[in-house]
């Protein structure tokens, strides 16, 4: 329920703002939106301060929080009435429809991540098609009214019904999806650990489009505040062996699962785009620095014994530390709080942190995180250099 609103703009901005870790003034808030500097101050200390609005050590402001909530509760909180205006009943069952469809959508996630669960592949799926349908159903009851939701009988739209009336029939998102129900409807045969390698790429479609779609129309990220981890699901891995699931699994299954797996393909190449399935590339890429490398060549003396190394990287293993986790660390480790967001952006900004991707540093789906190797030299210096914190400091505000 995107809606042209300032308010929106100002939130925005804000989420913006707390993106990239910056500080702000009213004025700065003015310039991006339209609005006063005045009425920006008036919304930031009657509904904002303190809770998602903090003063910052500049004496600008920072925001915190933001880009957890969506436009229309954004919208609600920065109401200038003094009354609450009582949701209609269509505006309660919306809200309830995009909570429960976000809640099977992470417990989806959650449960595909989980490798002890021997059933996920099956839990996965079943899970983000009630997702879709939850969230699709919402959309039909805010622009179609509750006549286009419910039937004479009393039961709701069915997700094959909710479809047509979202997506366009040569939607690439529109066709993952009913791949996906299809899996649901024959997951006695075709949701099984072996084809986990093969469906994860259309799994991982599927993750990226629900985010997509969510963000599009509530305003803010469903995974906004959690470990980027776990939209994670593609996994590289042998071709399925007919044979070997025939043998496990019986001659119908096997059967099922050479049909799927030749539609599949077929239509993957199709239609050819990552809505509907993503796809494995490997790419080479020259670097002076290999620690950036997934892939590392060497050669030996005269061209002899030449090594392949291959290497997939965990980003929660190589950079395991966002902002606020990078910044708790070091006061840790410091035994005080001398860092704050604003003297960490300092740090930085002076030391070109975060203009490339490094091995301290890497920026992923917007998100900034850093390996343990940053916080130990931040600290080092800090504990070494009496004025190094200082000097990052005054630099960051000759820049600003």
């Amino acid at each position: 329920m995107v809606r042209q609103d300032k308010r929106i703009l100002l939130l925005d901005f804000f989420r913006e703002q707390e993106q990239e870790s910056t500080s702000f003034t009213f004025l700065d808030a003015a310039n991006a939106t339209g609005y006063n500097p005045k009425s920006v101050g008036k919304y930031i200390s009657e509904k904002l301060k303190g809770t998602y609005i903090f003063k910052s050590d500049n004496g600008g402001w920072i925001s915190e929080g933001l880009s957890q909530i969506s436009n229309d509760d954004f919208t609600r909180l920065m109401s200038q009435s003094t009354s609450v205006r009582k949701l209609t009943p269509n505006e309660k069952m919306h809200q309830k429809l995009i909570k429960r469809s976000l809640d099977a959508f992470t417990l989806a996630l959650e449960m595909y991540n989980r490798p002890s669960l021997s059933n996920r592949v099956e839990a996965f799926t079943i899970m983000m098609v009630n997702a879709w349908e939850l969230f699709l159903t919402a959309e039909i009851l805010d622009a179609l009214g509750s006549g286009k939701v419910f039937y004479k009988n009393g039961k709701s739209i069915s997700i094959n019904d909710a479809l047509p009336l979202r997506l366009q029939n040569n939607d690439p998102v529109k066709l993952n999806i009913e791949t996906l129900i299809q899996l649901r409807d024959q997951a006695t045969h075709l949701l099984i650990p072996e084809l986990q390698p093969q469906l994860s790429r259309l799994f991982q479609a599927n993750v990226l489009n629900y985010q997509e779609r969510y963000r599009n129309q509530m305003g803010n990220s469903p995974l906004a505040g959690q470990s980027v981890g776990m939209l994670s699901l593609v996994l590289d891995g042998p071709a399925t062996e007919i044979g070997i699931i025939k043998e496990c699994y019986g001659e119908i299954t096997a059967s099922e699962v050479t049909n799927f797996l030749k539609q599949f393909e077929n239509k993957a190449k199709e239609i050819d785009s990552d809505k509907y399935s993503i796809s494995i590339d490997y790419k080479l890429a020259l670097t002076k620095n290999p620690s950036n490398a997934d892939l590392t060549l060497s050669v030996g003396d005269h061209g002899q014994n030449a090594v392949i190394i291959t290497q997939a990287k965990d980003l929660n293993t190589t950079h395991p530390h966002t902002t606020n986790e990078s910044i708790d660390k070091i006061n840790v480790v410091l035994g005080s709080k001398r860092i704050n967001r604003h003297s960490f952006q300092a740090i930085c900004y002076k030391h070109k942190v975060k203009q490339n991707n490094n091995s301290v540093h890497r920026n992923f789906t917007d998100i900034h995180r850093y390996s343990e190797l940053f916080i130990t030299w931040v600290v080092k210096y800090m504990t070494e250099q009496k004025d190094w914190l200082e000097s990052a400091l005054k630099c960051y505000k000759n820049w600003k």
